[in-house]
């Protein structure tokens, strides 16, 4: 009833309670004795205007690409429009994509059409210069001339090039010539018939200084070749990352394959799993110790979440009038596993001797006493207070990926593991990185929807 009451479950959920409460006498009373305790005695209140209606309807990602390509139908447009009055988030978001996209597409339009009407307009000048000499007959003779000028020119400068370069291939080295003209000698016999001597060690060889052209050439970096089939090039930590079409990873060679995988899978396909985590510690009508007090006061942390930690520090609101407070910490099966002491009144901490048992969930609740009077929280009517410590072989991954320093690694396991707030901050990090990257935001919208839930 209390979730019925916020319109916190699901729309088949919703009717079906709706529809038994309109049968049962007896669960209509006590929705209305549950209602009347929550208001007191301020007057019941309904609004049909539609910005009530539509403050739930978030705008996702898909509404986006319909609402910048002008796609989407008249009716989600106007529900969308409502929304937009009330919610300032989604207006921020609805404004950052539309600029993004427009900057885009600056940057992809096409080169301006006057470069490809320069051929065409020199092409009818040409034309019209053409018809304006046709009229003479001495000029076109002329023209005619000239070109034939030119013709025979190239040809002889290219016959006298082509004869430089074959005198220069066939003249013989120098000192050659000079020997070959001297007369034959018993001397120069003598010499000429020499064994031909051994060949020098190359350490012993004149070095000469390579041309310049060849030095040039040979100094000259090679140029990375370019990744044609990446999906996605970002701006990391360590730097740059990058998953080509086959969910290969580039630049964290230090991350364990499994998380490479996890990291490929989501920017290939833009989307994270949620974790098993996020139904896990979604609630549960259970409690530790009986009571049936409403809840006066809030437990704060650690709240439905995954910690790292297995001595975590259990913090509450102070209830005014309190005269002490006890903690007690339980496993789903009912089990107590640590219990405090006795507390001080204006003591809204306690942190447990002997550490929890990692990878496990757990239940705890605190309890008041106002003047001899039990006052527990979260009361049998609310949900219960969960948290899950990390297991021994995540948090030794968590240590090995803050020393690769890689945002997206962290984020990827962070989602992974269930530690919303965690993942969001690492992914606002990459987003802030990579402003043009739609992949990143698309990402970073569906983790912040999994805490809002």
């Amino acid at each position: 009833m209390q979730r019925f009451r916020v319109r916190a479950l699901p729309v088949g959920e919703l009717t079906s309670v709706a529809e038994h409460l309109d049968v049962c006498p007896s669960c209509s009373q006590q929705f209305r004795e549950m209602l009347r305790s929550r208001r007191g005695s301020e007057p019941l209140k309904i609004t049909l205007a539609p910005e009530f209606q539509f403050r739930h309807e978030h705008v996702d990602y898909d509404q986006l690409v319909r609402l910048a390509d002008s796609k989407m139908e008249a009716t989600e447009r106007e529900m969308l429009d409502v929304h937009l009055k009330v919610c300032a988030s989604c207006q921020e978001d609805v404004r950052s994509f539309l600029t993004l996209r427009e900057q885009i597409d600056n940057e992809t339009e096409p080169a301006p059409t006057a470069i490809v009407e320069e051929p065409t307009r020199e092409k009818r000048l040409w034309f019209a210069w053409w018809q304006g000499l046709a009229w003479n007959p001495a000029y076109a003779a002329a023209v005619v001339l000239i070109g034939i000028a030119l013709v025979i020119g190239v040809a002889v400068f290219l016959k006298r090039r082509a004869a430089n370069l074959e005198a220069r291939q066939t003249q013989p080295p120098q000192g050659i010539i000079g020997p070959a003209k001297q007369t034959p000698t018993p001397a120069n016999q003598a010499v000429a018939v020499q064994p031909t001597p051994a060949p020098v060690p190359s350490e012993q060889l004149p070095r000469h200084e390579p041309s310049p052209s060849l030095t040039v050439k040979n100094r000259e970096p090679l140029k990375p070749a370019k990744n044609e089939g990446a999906v996605a090039v970002l701006k990391d930590e360590s730097g740059t990352v990058a998953v080509d079409k086959a969910g290969n990873v580039s630049g964290l060679d230090e991350i364990p394959q499994n998380t490479r995988q996890e990291i490929a899978e989501a920017l290939v396909a833009e989307n994270v799993k949620a974790p098993a985590t996020q139904t896990e510690l979604a609630g549960g009508l259970i409690v530790l110790r009986g009571s049936d007090n409403n809840p006066t006061f809030r437990l704060r942390s650690p709240a439905r979440t995954v910690i790292i930690s297995d001595r975590p520090s259990f913090e509450w609101e102070k209830l005014p009038c309190a005269n002490s407070y006890r903690v007690s910490v339980g496993d789903l099966k009912g089990h107590e596993m640590a219990k405090s002491a006795e507390l001080s009144a204006d003591q809204m901490t306690w942190t447990p001797t002997i550490p929890l048992k990692r990878g496990e969930i757990y239940v705890w609740e605190v309890e008041a006493t106002v003047n001899g009077k039990k006052i527990v929280s979260p009361g049998t009517s609310a949900p219960q207070m969960k948290f899950k410590v990390l297991s021994a072989n995540s948090a030794q991954e968590l240590e090995q990926l803050k020393q690769a320093r890689s945002h997206l690694a962290l984020g990827v396991f962070y989602a992974r593991e269930g530690m919303v707030e965690e993942a969001e901050h690492e992914f606002q990090i990459l987003v802030r990185k990579n402003p043009r990257s739609p992949s990143l935001r698309k990402l970073l919208k569906q983790i912040q929807s999994w805490r809002q839930r």
